[in-house]
């Protein structure tokens, strides 16, 4: 199976198996003239800062176009952590109140959360070790349930949840649901609109880079929300002069989640990735890593691996996750051998992308095979 993209178009992918973009995807060699375009215009003075902030609104219309929901529902964050811990500081905490996620969430979408609990309140953790059984996290949700924190797409397993039924429970009770899109957005379509926030960042599977992340915040389940934070840039326009600063008038869009100036570099390479991405369509993306991930992990079943990530087609997206107790040495035998994956947390991530083929995973399969021969099943 060949790629969707030319592997012409990314740095350092025609001379190696790249299977790392759960971690960092490669560089658009097009994001150099992006940059370049960046430099230009912050050189140019207002003239100049008026193209960025174009380059700025046109990322976030590209971003609410993968997402499938209006621009002024999109802002541009530092960060997937500035944008969960902005909804955890906005909520009016009582004790009693409690979170539901898994236990095997990425910190970022856990910290925040730990931090209320000198507010009285408890977070839940569903699920031992790699396991989470399905229902439980639907399950844990009760009538003092406030959030539902929860990965479209796991970034330890791989699987994908079904974001309805999680959202039809979090309604029920009068709960938000907060989804972590990072490993979702740009390989798999993604229900923004079940979710009341939605927040991913860009330098994985968005084909951009760190210090920018996408943040949606849905209009229409709380029209009234605002954080509780505030900076230049997230008052209304009108308000910004320097004779106005006894006064606050707070952004009536989502960009009231940017509190000073975006990370304007980061806008022009993530612009530039999503305008790729769009030119290939979530769609066809979603097909590509779905086939060649069933034979990725076919493989490597075949090779006695303990696979974390689940058969079926709709519950994966582009991961194919294995368990390992030696990740680091496991990871650095496929590096020797030419083929790129991701470690940690007793697991190793083998992540499919546009860009990859069937000759592609075939490589991975045959160097797993030799790595699985040195270091054993586990």
């Amino acid at each position: 199976m060949v790629g969707l993209a030319p592997k012409g178009d990314f740095i350092g992918v025609e001379e190696r198996t790249h299977l790392a973009a759960g971690g960092e995807t490669p560089f658009l060699k097009s994001h150099i003239e992006a940059l370049t375009r960046y430099a230009l215009d912050k050189s140019a003075g207002l003239p100049g800062r008026a193209r960025q902030i174009a380059v700025y609104d046109r990322a976030r219309e590209r971003a609410a176009r993968l997402l499938d929901v209006e621009t002024d529902e999109i802002g541009l964050l530092p960060s997937t952590s500035d944008g969960v811990n902005m909804v955890a500081q906005s909520l009016d905490w009582r004790a009693g109140d409690n979170v539901v996620l898994e236990a095997i969430e990425f910190p970022s979408d856990v910290y925040p959360w730990l931090l209320r609990r000198d507010q009285g309140v408890e977070v839940r953790m569903v699920g031992d070790g790699f396991e989470v059984p399905d229902g439980a996290l639907v399950s844990a949700i009760d009538a003092r349930t406030r959030v539902v924190a929860l990965s479209h797409v796991s970034y330890l397993t791989g699987l994908r949840h079904d974001l309805q039924s999680v959202a039809d429970a979090a309604r029920a009770v009068g709960a938000l649901l907060l989804v972590d899109a990072s490993h979702a957005l740009g390989v798999v379509p993604v229900q923004a609109r079940l979710a009341d926030f939605v927040f991913s960042c860009c330098y994985k599977w968005q084909l951009g880079c760190t210090g920018i992340a996408v943040g949606f915040w849905n209009r229409q389940s709380l029209p009234d929300w605002r954080p509780r934070a505030a900076g230049w840039f997230s008052a209304e326009p009108g308000h910004q002069g320097a004779l106005r600063r006894s006064e606050l008038q707070m952004r009536s869009d989502a960009q009231v989640m940017t509190l000073g100036n975006p990370s304007f570099p980061g806008a022009y390479v993530v612009d530039n990735g999503f305008d790729y991405l769009l030119g290939v369509g979530v769609a066809q993306i979603e097909a590509h890593v779905l086939e060649l991930g069933a034979r990725l992990r076919e493989g490597l079943a075949e090779l006695d691996q303990d696979v974390l990530t689940p058969p079926e087609p709709e519950r994966r997206a582009g991961n194919v996750c294995i368990a390992r107790t030696d990740g680091p040495r496991f990871a650095s035998a496929l590096a020797d051998r030419g083929v790129l994956v991701w470690e940690a947390d007793g697991r190793v991530r083998y992540s499919i992308h546009l860009y990859n083929d069937g000759d592609d995973v075939e490589r991975a399969l045959d160097a797993t095979r030799v790595a699985v021969a040195e270091l054993g099943r586990s």
